[in-house]
């Protein structure tokens, strides 16, 4: 019988059933026993009389300028402009509600059970950091849906003026809820790293609120100038022009690209990452924190490579500069990586071999598990794999194009790709070398840090303070060579009159074979250390074992009777 609803509770499908029986169990669990951690917060929530308050505050402000901006602009203008321009203003102010009250108020439940001291009490229920982040995540979501919902009658007036349509404004919903998924999904993975409800709430909106101010300014108006390039049905400088690219835009592949997978992407993957950080944070140090992200990192990769190649597909020419841009992003995820996988632990702890060896898991979930040579190697070999095929994808479409400089562009396209494959490959060698000599986390992040300032800005540096730069010709860029921002000069290089093209292209190539060398040559070294480090670890706990275990079996025996004094001897008498 389940404690929150009354209701006969269902037991666990096998694993011998199909997949449709197990997702049908799964949903009737979901009815019949939700999430307890989930119940708990919304009776507590229930029992607040400042929510009503608050809500009812913000709709009217809200309401109460819509209102005042409405009859001011109808003086004037067309009814069909009045709407339009509500329309931006509402769902501009909603965004800003959601992307900064949705942190807020998840960054406040983690950290005040921590606060509170009730933190240990919730652990002991045996629930797990997965029951229980998916608890707060619901209770937080369930809370910022509360604002959403309020707001829609006041989000209703635009529809009233006309210039957007009943669609539109149903999109904008809809966006805002998933604006509210990642703002919660923020919120716990800080509220994850306190233990003061007030630090987390004033490190969470220094960062949402920048951040959030950054999306709308680049994901709004500067993106709406393209998307009126591609699409001119959209506006210009629009803000909120989504909802009306989803209404008006041509479906085709530009559709799909643009409006479905990109928006996939950008929602689902960093949502998803942010809860496995969650997860990780509110476990112990001897529990499984890293298979969670590994996971992830499987699914993300791939489908962050897709997504932003598939733009590519739809621009008219100039493949190369696409898939560059591309390559660019994947660059940058790659490093995003580098910087996760420099916490992870030289090996798995004790208890996790245990739990490993009891449910017999096989060799992939045990790649998956903790180990910064696990964590290396597969940021290796899956980051080569993303770049290998967003280069195979530019190079086919520019020799499928058929255009005259088409083997000068698919040369740029390997030549960007290469040098990006290389320097990937030392960052993450470099991660795993620093972390196998390192007893802290903050340290081979600090040195990654390091690393990249000094081979990125370090050659150029080096250049203008000798001079180099000044003289003007095409091979002194050589000096250069070593750093990744060199490629650029190597793309201007493809396809050019001068005499140095070939010395400029040859040192690119020749640094990006040295880098992906010396990577290798880390992460073997690392490898090599971790081993050690791990067996030496492994002798100390079965020497530790054997005493306590000599100590048991002497406690178990008994203290050792002591030996029986022997008889004394009877005094001879002298005849």
């Amino acid at each position: 019988m389940s404690a929150q609803t009354g209701r006969p509770t269902l037991a666990d499908a096998p694993p011998s059933s199909r997949r449709i029986d197990r997702a049908r169990i799964r949903v009737e669990k979901l009815r019949n026993d939700p999430n307890p951690i989930w119940m708990r917060e919304m009776r507590q929530a229930a029992r607040l009389g400042r929510t009503p308050i608050i809500l009812a505050i913000i709709t009217g402000l809200m309401a109460l300028l819509m209102c005042a901006v409405g009859g001011v602009a109808s003086v004037a203008t067309e009814p069909a402009k009045v709407g339009v321009a509500l329309f931006h203003t509402f769902f501009s102010l909603a965004f800003a509600v959601v992307t900064w009250i949705g942190p807020a108020v998840a960054a406040s439940t983690i950290a005040s059970e921590r606060g509170g001291r009730t933190w240990e009490a919730l652990s002991l229920t045996g629930l797990g950091a997965t029951t229980i982040a998916q608890g707060k995540f619901l209770a937080s979501l369930s809370y910022i849906s509360l604002y959403i919902v309020m707001l829609v009658p006041v989000g209703a007036l635009p529809f009233l003026f006309g210039g957007v349509s009943a669609l539109e404004v149903l999109c904008a919903f809809a966006l805002l809820f998933c604006f509210g998924v990642l703002s919660v999904a923020f919120g716990l993975s800080i509220s994850s790293q306190f233990s003061s409800t007030a630090v987390a709430i004033v490190v969470t909106l220094l960062v949402a609120i920048p951040l959030s101010l950054l999306i709308y300014v680049l994901g709004g108006v500067v993106l709406s100038i393209a998307v009126h390039d591609l699409w001119p049905a959209i506006p210009k400088g629009a803000p909120v022009w989504l909802p009306t690219a989803y209404v008006r835009a041509d479906f085709g592949l530009e559709y799909i690209a643009f409006l479905v997978a990109a928006p996939l992407a950008t929602i689902a993957l960093p949502a998803w990452f942010l809860y496995e950080i969650t997860v990780a944070n509110m476990g112990g140090i001897s529990d499984d924190r890293s298979s969670g992200v590994r996971r992830w990192f499987l699914v993300a990769a791939p489908a962050f490579t897709i997504a932003t190649v598939v733009p590519a597909f739809a621009v008219p020419s100039d493949y190369w500069a696409a898939v560059a841009i591309a390559l660019s992003l994947t660059f940058l995820f790659l490093v995003v990586m580098a910087f996760v996988f420099a916490g992870e632990p030289l090996g798995p702890s004790r208890r996790v071999l245990i739990h490993w060896d009891r449910q017999r898991v096989g060799k992939l979930r045990r790649y998956l598990g903790p180990g910064i040579t696990r964590a290396c190697s597969l940021l290796m070999v899956v980051g080569t794999a993303c770049v290998a095929l967003q280069m195979a994808i530019g190079v086919a479409l520019e020799l499928s194009s058929r255009s005259p400089a088409a083997e000068e562009n698919a040369l740029r396209v390997v030549a960007f790709g290469g040098y990006v494959a290389g320097y990937c490959l030392f960052l993450a060698g470099f991660a795993a070398w620093t972390r196998a000599r390192a007893s802290t986390t903050s340290v081979p992040r600090a040195l990654l840090v390091a690393a990249l300032f000094l081979t990125t800005a370090g050659p150029w540096l080096a250049m203008a303070v000798a001079g180099v730069l000044t003289e003007g010709s095409d091979s002194a860029f050589v000096f250069a060579s070593p750093s990744p921002t060199y490629v650029i000069v190597m793309l201007k290089q493809i396809g050019s009159t001068s005499p140095d093209s070939e010395l400029v292209l040859a040192a690119g190539a020749a640094c990006a074979f040295g880098w992906g060398l010396l990577g290798f040559g880390l992460f073997g070294a690392a490898a090599t250390r971790t081993r050690r480090v791990v067996r030496e670890h492994q002798k100390a706990q079965e020497k530790l074992d054997a005493m306590l275990a000599a100590e048991e079996e002497a406690a178990r025996r008994g203290p050792e009777p002591e030996p029986e004094a022997a008889p004394a001897e009877a005094p001879t008498q002298e005849s």
